[in-house]
């Protein structure tokens, strides 16, 4: 019977409020969604958690900075979601994670191939993608 069939979402798919699928959050363990596009800016390390945090898109204002991991579940599927700056370039080639190595430093990732690093100083620049969820 048809309505017994549980409605499978695919990664990328685009919800009826308008948020994307991301997957399932490594850390939570839930449905995480994202954003369809990064935030216009580059920020850093504080300016992108107060971004996400007042972010207000498709109904919700319960954005944030993706966990170190959650940022890579977003760089795995990032062609399903498209719109990533793929480039390898500083600042905008970097995204930031919510995850802090340090005082004064925290994770980002590389989204031309994926290198996740600390060495990200908070001061310095690097685009954002904020997720849900």
């Amino acid at each position: 019977m048809a309505g017994d069939r549980a409605i499978e979402i695919q990664i990328g798919e685009v919800m009826p409020d308008g948020t994307v699928y991301a997957g399932i959050s490594p850390d939570t363990g839930k449905p995480m969604f994202t954003t369809a596009a990064d935030a216009p800016l580059t920020y850093t390390f504080n300016q992108a958690q107060k971004y996400a945090k007042k972010h207000n898109a498709h109904g919700h204002k319960d954005w944030r900075v993706p966990t170190k991991g959650e940022l890579n579940v977003l760089f795995s599927n990032r062609a399903a979601f498209g719109g990533f700056n793929e480039t390898g370039s500083n600042p905008t080639g970097w995204y930031w994670s919510s995850s802090q190595y340090d005082y004064n430093t925290a994770w980002s990732q590389l989204f031309s191939d994926g290198n996740q690093f600390y060495l990200n100083l908070k001061d310095g620049a690097s685009s954002v993608r904020c997720v849900r969820g």
